[in-house]
């Protein structure tokens, strides 16, 4: 898609031709594979050894262009604005660059996938428009390096689908990098040794923009990993100076990194994204990432830029196009039936189910400020045509249900390790970020009263501390985090109700056992409460808390408990009971409660374990 020719353009265009190279590539690997190599532009612009760039975001405008841009062609320093991406999933992508400095008006590049066999045609194709005729000869000599750099970093991808050889990076100081590994070890123990030695192989061999932006769990997934262990190990390695800890606010559209934060203190309660011209709340589980770096003194990693975008860091998207005013284009929807999103930049959008039978086609008005219609079903793998009739803008199809690979805020501050490790990362004073769910756990003592008054306070204060030791290995056994004690009482949180119920019955079951080796303990038993819903992170007292009328749910449940006793929603008894969670315990039938400060009733189950 190009920019319309201003009046001089037009009487240069008139005389002056493009000059066009293409490329047939033959490929021994299906497009599936080839795919997700070929998407990360910043992957294949660093393999093909093109410059690096200077990105500069532009102001929201009338044009589709976000950024300007700041690079060399050959010998030559250009400047241009570059437009969004365009791709249709493992079938093509294209990228149009308006030159506002340099020899060319415009250079277009894309790459086409095409099945042959058991393999992958690609076809690349580029294009650029001189600015002065007798520039042509040059410039022809320009993109023709341009493409075969372009040619051999395809060819390479697909050698290396075949015969992967991963080869020890000249960059590591590998004397620094042991002394650290041997403090992450000492700190984080035997356990997480196995996916701490993962990251240190990955940090030795990868090349730099596998490591520049490590993100836990998609790395983790990749070398086949746990992905909170290897998340674990990472926050570790970071406290022993192996890694960098950054936070990046994501937008909820596109779900790229709209902003990057060394210091939870710098969060704000909203963030913008400025792809997507679209300002968004903060989210604890929704909108704040963790990712990693190497630290500098064990690999030095430039910080730079080899693109601006692509379809590999949109996974969720399935197609998009940039629209001008008056322009019709056509997105192909996915084979398989299902739920997706059509969202415009500005935040326009429409809900699209694909389902049997569907019609094959639908027709969609791209508005301003929204899209008609704004509900619409469509047969898998249906056409779906774009009528602009607004301001320049992208407009992209979405998956709403995919598999994420982001460390939300929220699943690390579930994580004992950063909540031992990180203290000083906090939330500033005043400051609240909404979770969407959180499950929370709260616990307590029976006649803790009369331990006190029977035992004396040493002796009860040292049998109460025991006890934590013995909640916390069941808690973070079952990925929860303690949040705080409260006397003899402990909340917890996790990032799931089913972790939360299970940990509760791995302490329930334990205590007796704990029971029996503290005499003094006779007459005392756990009580706790479990229940999940919406509420507020808040730094309080040092620590990240949690408030709202979930948090006072979740404490008024642990009251309801008698001794040896589990209080949970009966919806979520009935489900994992289900899962024979509670075989051989007393489980009682469903009961109405009214919980003080809650309107209305809940209906609980209790469980029952040995006395």
């Amino acid at each position: 898609m190009r920019l319309p020719l201003l009046p001089i353009q037009d009487t240069l265009a008139a005389v002056l031709s493009p000059i066009v190279e293409t490329k047939r590539i033959a490929c021994s690997a299906p497009p599936s594979a080839l795919w997700p190599l070929l998407a990360d532009t910043e992957r294949l612009n660093r393999e093909a050894g093109l410059a690096p760039m200077e990105v500069e975001a532009l102001p929201t405008s009338e044009l589709p262009a976000r950024y300007k841009v700041k690079s060399r062609f050959g010998p030559l320093e250009v400047e241009w604005l570059e437009h969004p991406f365009e791709w249709q999933e493992e079938r093509r992508f294209s990228v149009h660059r308006a030159f506002t400095k340099g020899p060319i008006q415009h250079l277009d590049f894309g790459l086409e996938l095409t099945p042959e066999g058991s393999g992958t045609v690609v076809i690349a194709r580029f294009e650029i428009l001189p600015n002065v005729a007798m520039l042509t000869p040059v410039l022809r000599v320009a993109l023709d390096a341009f493409a075969h750099k372009i040619e051999d970093a395809v060819r390479r991808f697909d050698r290396q689908l075949k015969e992967p050889n991963p080869t020890l990076s000249p960059k590591v100081d590998g004397p620094a990098l042991k002394r650290a590994q041997q403090e992450a070890e000492r700190s984080l123990g035997p356990g997480l040794q196995p996916p701490l030695e993962a990251l240190i192989e990955h940090l030795e061999r990868a090349p730099d923009h596998e490591v520049a932006r490590i993100r836990p769990f998609a790395l983790a997934d990749r070398l086949n990993v746990p992905r909170r262990p290897f998340l674990e190990a990472c926050l570790g390695a970071t406290v022993a100076g192996l890694l960098e800890l950054r936070f990046e606010v994501v937008c909820p559209s596109c779900r790229t990194a709209s902003s990057q934060l060394t210091d939870l203190a710098q969060l704000e309660a909203n963030g913008h994204c400025h792809l997507c011209d679209l300002s968004f709340g903060l989210e604890l589980d929704r909108s704040v990432e963790a990712s990693f770096r190497p630290a500098a003194p064990i690999r030095a990693v430039p910080d730079i830029a080899f693109c601006t975008g692509g379809p590999a860091v949109m996974p969720h998207v399935v197609a998009q196009r940039v629209l001008h005013p008056g322009d019709t284009a056509e997105l192909l929807a996915p084979a398989a039936v299902g739920r997706y999103r059509l969202q415009a930049r500005g935040g326009a959008q429409a809900a699209v189910e694909l389902v049997d039978g569907g019609p094959a086609e639908q027709t969609i008005e791209v508005e301003d400020d929204r899209l008609l219609p704004a509900n619409f079903t469509l047969a898998p793998g249906g056409t779906l045509r774009l009528v602009a009739k607004a301001s320049a803008r992208h407009v992209k199809l979405e998956h709403l249900l995919w598999s994420s690979a982001a460390a939300t805020l929220h699943e690390v501050t579930t994580i004992g390790t950063f909540r031992r490790l990180f203290s000083k990362g906090l939330l500033r004073p005043g400051m609240g970020l909404k979770v969407g769910r959180v499950a929370l756990l709260f616990s307590d003592l029976s006649a803790s009263t009369a331990l006190y008054a029977r035992e004396g306070d040493a002796a009860a204060f040292d049998l109460v501390q025991a006890h934590f030791d013995l909640l916390k290995a069941s808690i973070e056994g079952h990925d929860g985090a303690v949040v705080k004690t409260i006397g003899d009482a402990v909340m917890a949180a996790f990032i799931d109700e089913r972790s939360a119920v299970r940990a509760a019955v791995a302490m329930q079951k334990a205590f007796p056992g704990f029971r029996a080796g503290h005499p003094a303990s006779a007459e005392v038993f756990l009580k706790v409460g479990v229940y999940a819903g919406p509420c507020y992170a808040v730094s309080a007292n040092g620590i990240l808390d949690y408030f709202g009328q979930s948090v006072n749910v979740a404490a008024r449940l642990q009251g309801q408990a008698e001794a040896a006793e589990l209080v949970l929603p009966a919806e979520l008894a009935a489900s994992l009971g289900a899962e024979g969670l509670f075989l051989g315990l007393t489980v009682s039938e469903p009961f109405q409660a009214e919980l003080k400060g809650v309107a209305g009733s809940i209906s609980l189950v209790r469980v029952g374990f040995l006395r």
